[in-house]
């Protein structure tokens, strides 16, 4: 009889704890606080991010703030409640995308406008840059047919009709910095054109787009990384060209159920109108 009484006890107490911790799936409770992540200002990811979310100058005071890709995507592998935005392109099986309005970001989906959180990724270049014979050459290589399959490869290409790159066995340096959202692609691009051009040094450093345009225009890099469309003042000083198109994936942990989210919750998150999972 002792027995049953305690193991009836056990069994209550294992009820109460249940209810206290709320509504779980898998050992995701949902009445946890949503746990924000963002990036900094100047960033073009989060540029972008608030200018098609709504979310503009009023996001959430308590969102985390943090200056990098890597920075947003570790914080969602190590926190079951938390929710960041990253580039498409920087996107790897240890955080999970979610559709938006029911459109996972697809190079079909980003191409054909049904995913709306997406972007221009560009570099630019001060007049005096823009002259410069290897400078003309790595952006024309960029703007190839061989180029553009490299965006292709993570991305979508700006020019599926591209010509093809004429290889011209050019000597040199080159700096080029900002983004951190492009910089992926930009490693990418370096390791295919320095096969091709071994004599050139092609340096890359991260920043952020604001970091980058402003390095570009001053003349201390020769070529800016930028996930923002360049204001009107900036494109007094450069030259903007699109080198692929990128989508803006928020991302959670994998063990987290949600899969889908309209755009109006996601600016609600932002904002700090919605604050617990158990709310969407």
């Amino acid at each position: 009889m002792k027995k049953r009484i305690l193991a009836l006890g056990l069994a209550v107490i294992s009820m109460t704890v249940l209810v206290a911790c709320g509504n779980e799936s898998n050992g995701f409770d949902d009445s946890r606080r949503i746990a924000v992540f963002t990036r900094e200002d100047g960033s073009g990811t989060r540029d972008a991010f608030v200018g098609i979310t709504g979310v503009g100058d009023d996001m959430y005071i308590e969102a985390i703030v943090e200056d990098s890709t890597a920075g947003i995507r570790s914080n969602v592998v190590s926190n079951l409640y938390a929710i960041g935005y990253i580039s498409v392109g920087s996107l790897n099986d240890e955080v999970k995308a979610l559709s938006i309005n029911g459109v996972l970001p697809s190079d079909d989906t980003i191409r054909n406008g049904s995913y709306v959180l997406q972007r221009p990724l560009l570099i630019c270049v001060n007049d005096e840059k823009a002259a410069d014979e290897l400078v003309q050459d790595f952006i024309a290589f960029m703007l190839s047919a061989e180029g553009q399959e490299i965006s292709a490869t993570n991305w979508t290409m700006v020019d599926a009709n591209a010509p093809a790159y004429e290889r011209s066995a050019m000597s040199g340096t080159i700096r080029i910095g900002g983004s951190t959202s492009v910089e992926p692609l930009m490693q990418r691009m370096r390791e295919a054109y320095i096969a091709l051009n071994p004599g050139v040094t092609v340096e890359i450093s991260g920043g952020g787009s604001g970091t980058g345009i402003s390095e570009a225009t001053s003349g201390v890099i020769d070529i800016g990384m930028s996930s923002r469309e360049l204001r009107e003042n900036e494109k007094e000083a450069l030259t903007d060209i699109d080198i692929a198109l990128d989508g803006v994936s928020l991302i959670v942990n994998p063990e987290n159920p949600v899969s889908n989210m309209t755009l109006e919750q996601v600016r609600a998150i932002y904002v700090g109108e919605t604050t617990q999972w158990s709310e969407l």
